[in-house]
């Protein structure tokens, strides 16, 4: 089953302050209802609303860390939802963007630096992600651009 990964300590206090996030846990929480009995169809519409909910908070939510975190575990569950089903392609495309996005928030200069740290500080999952997903589907060439992304003055994510 996939998980709702484990959010910042401030997720509870920011989610009450936040509704969006309030919606985006309900909708992640309904989707890995759904996965559990089975239910994929229902889990990808969920997930989907859950991204879709997550798509918003960048830039704009209190909570910096929460907020790119929420962007991620959307993304992968996503990912995850597709592999199980054989649909390597979306799962990279997935992995891939999350790990894009990062990087380019990490690089927005237009953003507040505690957006920008947030990205760093997320980037080494969604790094640590792709190399995973690129053992299990090795040289897929989606997963690899995304992973051969330059990192912070050149250097690859640490984790």
């Amino acid at each position: 089953m996939v998980q709702m990964a484990p959010l910042p300590v401030s997720m509870p206090q920011f989610a009450a302050e936040e509704p969006c996030v309030g919606a985006w846990q309900r909708a992640t929480l309904r989707g890995n209802r759904a996965l559990a009995r089975g239910d994929a169809a229902a889990a990808l519409l969920q997930y989907r609303a859950a991204l879709s909910l997550a798509d918003t908070l960048p830039g704009r939510a209190l909570d910096a860390d929460a907020a790119v975190a929420a962007l991620v575990v959307s993304h992968h569950n996503l990912a995850e939802l597709h592999e199980r089903a054989g649909r390597f392609d979306q799962a990279a495309a997935h992995f891939g963007q999350a790990h894009e996005l990062l990087h380019e928030m990490g690089l927005d200069v237009a953003l507040e630096p505690r957006w920008r740290e947030a990205a760093w500080r997320h980037g080494r999952v969604t790094y640590a992600e792709l190399l995973q997903f690129l053992r299990r589907h090795p040289g897929h060439p989606r997963a690899a651009r995304a992973a051969a992304l330059p990192w912070r003055d050149g250097a690859e994510p640490q984790h």
